[in-house]
């Protein structure tokens, strides 16, 4: 009987990792999507959905990410949202001097009250910008991170440009997102999540899978890093999502 378990067990994971790996990528265009988050539902159904078990995972996985960088100084988190990440950040790297930068003072509003209730609020000033325009000086940032907003950008060397204006000499970025070239696998996760998982208001503007739709395969990624002056360029690609960093020398 043991017997039995053991193969029912290494075949179940032999069909997941069929499942994973050989279903082929997806080599759809790039649909651009706005989530919306300046309308206060889709903000607060946003925040609910980035409470979802497979949300907390990723942040760990970021934050695993980050120790390996070990940031110092003045880190920006890029399109913060409602604020977990930030949170986690000054929670388990309290050296850091923390600015959570969003384009929507609605999410930012989640944002504040996420860091008082987490007894954070000091260490973590949160401002309203554009990724293409930062209200930061030259040179005045020691570490960028960026998480799933990559996809937002509507024009990413733009944004790649600005990230180097803002960082000081050795100053690193990183950046997490998803990868439109997923396994068709993926998609049909997204696509079951944006129809029966997340909240209405997400539904009505195809979130999660317009995110998915809206992301930049790795060749796109390659393009912008090639045409900025980073150096150490490190770019870790995933089953659906992808890691990017690198350094102004």
């Amino acid at each position: 009987m043991c017997f039995w378990y053991y193969f029912l067990g290494i075949l179940g994971i032999i069909v997941i990792l069929i499942i994973f790996f050989g279903y082929p990528r997806k080599k759809n265009a790039r649909t651009p999507n706005i989530e919306g988050l300046d309308d206060p539902e889709v903000a607060k159904a946003f925040e609910r959905m980035t409470n979802f078990f497979p949300f907390k995972l990723l942040r760990r996985k970021i934050i695993s990410q980050l120790k390996k960088f070990d940031p110092q100084g003045i880190l920006v988190d890029l399109g913060c949202g409602s604020g977990n990440l930030i949170v986690q950040i000054a929670e388990k790297l309290p050296p850091l001097n923390l600015i959570g930068l969003d384009i929507s003072s609605e999410i930012l509003e989640f944002a504040q009250k996420r860091a008082i209730a987490k007894k954070v609020e000091q260490k973590i000033e949160f401002k309203v910008g554009d990724a293409e325009q930062m209200p930061f000086e030259d040179g005045s940032i020691d570490f960028l991170v960026s998480t799933l907003s990559l996809h937002h950008w509507l024009n990413p060397l733009n944004v790649f440009q600005e990230i180097f204006r803002v960082l000081k000499k050795d100053g690193t970025f990183l950046i997490f997102d998803f990868r439109r070239d997923s396994r068709k696998f993926f998609y049909g996760l997204f696509t079951f999540a944006t129809k029966i998982v997340v909240p209405k208001p997400l539904r009505k503007v195809n979130e999660p899978l317009g995110s998915l739709r809206s992301s930049y395969t790795l060749d796109e990624i390659l393009q912008f890093c090639s045409q900025i002056s980073f150096q150490d360029i490190i770019i870790k690609p995933f089953l659906a999502w992808i890691f990017i960093s690198g350094k102004k020398k």
